[in-house]
């Protein structure tokens, strides 16, 4: 198939590297068309283009860059994708640390419905509830069991399509229901980044609440309590890429090792401050 990926960051370029060795011709695009892009695509074997052009005659499409962005897109991106064509929303709205409050979510519209709404075209959602370092060969060469990925969408025929992929990128497909229903994948949610397989995977979804949880909304009760929600999550995130960092530099790891092994510290029910202030200490994980 022709894949197209817009945005090449953890997700969109772990996942590009991933379909250009399963033999599928891919394009990748980002904001920016820095030499990195064109680095990557290179490296890999992937066709590097502007994002007005990325998608043109793409079977499918996937959409990995911030939720605030998706407005910026170009308006006609899809106007000339190939008949039939899949769109993925890949991303999660983080409104603390990233992108500021959007208001029809906060009211309940799940996050790829709006993401629909902005880009005029359906979308399937997945590939956003599982950590990206899971989308490594590294990592997932080291795991003993495969983990379950959710896919969200209303048209069955697209949904296939799209679990085929989930399994080509090494993961078991959970049919996860309607666009209406994916909220049970966004973030705070029980099948959020929890590393689970497949049985376990349905249950978490059938336990997910609709309720926002405090860290992924970006409403507070007064002006003064949102900003101080937004500096402590930017502060919050900020140490954790430094810890990020620090690790691999020290330790001579890739990026994906040292966020998966602070993050399994975070799973492991230790507090992420003190885990934090450990890395920056002694420069190694307790």
């Amino acid at each position: 198939m022709k894949i197209s990926i817009v945005g090449t960051g953890n997700v969109g370029g772990s996942l590009a590297r991933i379909f250009t060795r399963k033999g599928h011709a891919v394009t990748i695009a980002n904001s920016s068309q820095s030499p990195a892009l064109h680095q990557l695509a290179k490296e890999i074997g992937a066709t590097p283009a502007t994002v007005q052009d990325a998608a043109k005659g793409a079977d499918v499409i996937i959409i990995a860059i911030p939720t605030k962005a998706i407005p910026d897109l170009p308006a006609t991106f899809l106007d000339q994708i190939a008949p039939g064509a899949v769109v993925i929303d890949a991303g999660n709205y983080y409104p603390l640390h990233r992108d500021g409050a959007i208001e029809p979510i906060e009211n309940g519209l799940p996050e790829s419905r709006w993401v629909e709404q902005q880009i005029k075209h359906p979308v399937i959602k997945t590939f956003n509830a599982t950590n990206w370092y899971n989308l490594t060969e590294e990592i997932q060469s080291g795991l003993t069991r495969r983990f379950a990925l959710p896919v969200s969408g209303d048209d069955a025929a697209a949904k296939a399509i799209v679990s085929q992929l989930v399994a080509e990128a090494g993961f078991d497909p959970v049919d996860a229901g309607g666009l209406d229903e994916s909220w049970r994948q966004q973030p705070g949610s029980p099948a959020y980044c929890t590393d689970l397989g497949a049985e376990d995977l349905r249950k978490a979804l059938s336990q997910a609440t609709q309720e926002r949880k405090p860290e992924s909304s970006g409403v507070r009760a007064s002006e003064e309590e949102l900003k101080a929600a937004r500096e402590m999550s930017i502060a919050f995130f900020k140490s954790f890429d430094d810890a990020i960092q620090v690790l691999a530099e020290s330790n001579k790891w890739s990026n994906a090792a040292a966020t998966k092994g602070i993050v399994d510290q975070f799973m492991s029910g230790k507090n992420p401050g003190e885990i934090l202030a450990h890395v920056f200490e002694h420069k190694r994980l307790a």
